[in-house]
Parts: structure tokens; sequence; C-alpha cells
């Protein structure tokens, strides 16, 4: 690609539908003021974050996109900001499978009155492998979610590369103005396969009148998702032995149910994060590889 602009960035994508999920509620009626309660001692937080993600299609090239931001977080405890900002950043599963509401770190951060405050984090850069392409965040102004969430964070890409690459080079804000400089191993993309172990292919159509057997393969800790088209509601699966996932009727009957008939997105993902104490401010670095096809689920 030749410019960012050739592809919808992650606001465009994503801002719409979490502005839709976390003021829902407000259109019922629900209070619309964030409050504390009486007594409650608020923490605040000063964090620095760098969000990579790699998204790799079924079909179409692989996108490398970042996003980089300083953040002041007052709450009652400790939160995942980067979760708040990105709402698809959420950890695997505790067990096999479980529903999970898309937006749901930002709607407990603003039930208990928290808020977030983002500036951008600048001299941040990324590039794929050594000789592929680089990106350089820059300024954007973050929809304001639901009181929760305002300010400014850098954002570059998504930009089609090659291929997923073995490495990253990251380099940081530094000491005296020189940058602080980190490697980063990126494992192989994960994918999704079917009960029988073949690919799945974009638009295929899934038998979901029983329990959804599928297979996914990846490095350790990957994870699988299943994501309805614009729904506030997700699917997160730990993998079994062999690669196995087994999602139950009932959960599929119930994520219907909160989405609707529509289109689901089958999303392998695989993690990984860690602190750059070299780094001016001291930055959690997160990178993320994320496959994804979209289906039919049929009951």
């Amino acid at each position: 690609m030749s410019s960012f602009a050739q592809k919808p960035t992650w606001f465009s994508l994503r801002a719409p539908c979490v502005v839709a999920f976390l003021f829902g509620p407000m259109l019922l009626g629900c209070e619309t003021a964030p409050h504390m309660r009486d007594g409650a001692v608020p923490v605040t937080q000063r964090v620095a974050e760098v969000s990579i993600r790699l998204d790799v299609p079924t079909t179409g090239a692989p996108a490398l996109s970042a996003l980089a931001f300083r953040a002041d977080v007052t709450d009652r405890s400790a939160v995942d900001v980067l979760g708040v900002v990105d709402p698809l950043v959420a950890p695997p599963p505790d067990g096999p499978c479980e529903l999970r509401d898309v937006a749901g770190q930002a709607r407990a951060l603003r039930a208990q009155g928290g808020t977030v405050n983002l500036e951008e984090l600048s001299g941040v850069s990324v590039t794929s492998g050594p000789d592929g392409p680089g990106l350089r965040p820059a300024p954007r102004v973050y929809p304001p979610l639901a009181e929760v969430v305002a300010g400014v964070i850098a954002e570059a890409g998504p930009v089609d590369i090659a291929e997923v690459p073995q490495t990253l080079s990251l380099d940081l804000p530094g000491p005296a103005d020189r940058p602080a400089k980190v490697i980063l191993t990126v494992p192989g993309a994960p994918r999704v396969l079917d009960r029988n172990q073949a690919p799945l292919a974009t638009g295929s159509r899934l038998d979901a009148s029983g329990d959804l057997v599928l297979q996914v393969t990846g490095p350790e800790r990957t994870f699988l998702e299943i994501r309805p088209y614009g729904a506030p509601v997700a699917v997160a699966c730990s993998v079994g032995a062999g690669g196995l996932v087994v999602v139950s009727h009932d959960l599929l009957v119930r994520m219907a149910a909160a989405a609707g008939g529509v289109p689901v997105s089958l999303e392998a993902v695989w993690r990984e994060s860690r602190a750059v104490v070299a780094a001016v401010p001291p930055t959690r670095v997160s990178v993320e590889v994320r496959s994804s096809t979209m289906v039919d689920l049929r009951p």
C-alpha cells in the first residue's frame, strides 16, 4: 500500500460499535453520569503503552498497525488501560469458553466513576522485519466513550505487508533524546480449522445446530474468539489438547440472541506483553497476531 488512507483505521472499524455498546444503556434511561461510592478513595495511575497488531485474514495480505499513548487513569483499583482503549484486547478465558461483553472493561470503569485521559506517545516507530515497511504513529483524537475515555493517541496503519515477519523492530523514546530499541519476536500466525483440520474458507457455512467443534493451531497461549459483526458480545475459548475447541450449542444460542443472525469472524489470537524499562517513560508493549475468517453459523 502506498498510503495508510487506503485502508480503514482502527477507529473507523471499531469505534462506532463501541460507542453504541457503551451508550446503549443510556438510551434506555439508565443513569448517565458516572459516580463513585461515598468514601471511595480513587487511585491514579500514569501509564505508557504501545500496542502492535498483525491482522492475518484468510484472504488478502497481512496488515500491520500500531497504537501508542500515555494515560492518566483515575479508578478505585488498577485497570487494564489498553483493554479499555482497545476493546479487541482481552485476556484468554479462565475456562473452556465464555460469553463476553465487548465493551465490558470500559463499562466497568464507567460504573465505578473511573476515567482515562489520553495523550499521544510520540517518538515511536515500528519496522516489520529487516526490510519491511515502517510505521510512525501520528496523533489522532480518540472518540469520547461514555465519559470514560477521551484525549489524543498516536495511531498508524493498518498497512499491508508481504508476510508475517519473524521479528519487529520497535523504537521508543529513550534517555538523552536517544531511542530505546527493542527487537520483538513474532511467532507464526495462528489459524482456525474445521473439525477435520481443513482450512476454513471465507463465507463457509458451519452447522450450529449442535456443539461447534474447531481446531486451532498456533503458539502457546493462542485462544479462539468468535465475534459477530457489529455485535456487543463475543465468545472466547481456550484451546484444549491437540488444539481442539468445543463451543457448546447453549453458548452459541446465547450469542445469537444478543447478536442476531449476522456473519461471525472466527479469530485465533496470540498476544504477549512486556515492560520496557529503558524507555522514557517506562512503557508496556503488547504484540498481537490475529488471524480471521468470516463465516456463517447456521442453526
